[in-house]
């Protein structure tokens, strides 16, 4: 078996770095001051996340993978 021709941690491979990148945008609208608004406005926002934001980003795969490979690996609008 001969290795793939682009990396297989690609983060548009991997939807948890999505989901990271959605706390981290509503994390920044919050403007935490100190390291205990930071704490807390990252676990208020990690339990606001809808179940279905996560859904989508899985259900979105089929696309992610048609792109990277479409982008022989390279990055894509993911």
């Amino acid at each position: 078996m001969s290795a793939l021709p682009w990396p297989s941690i690609s983060p548009d491979l991997n939807p948890i770095e999505h989901l990271w990148g959605v706390l981290k945008r509503k994390v920044e609208e919050k403007k935490p001051r100190n390291i205990q608004q930071l704490k807390q406005a990252v676990e208020d926002e990690w339990m606001s996340i809808q179940p279905a934001t996560s859904a989508n980003l899985v259900e979105s795969m089929p696309r992610r993978l048609d792109a990277v490979i479409s982008n022989i690996g390279s990055q894509t609008k993911y």
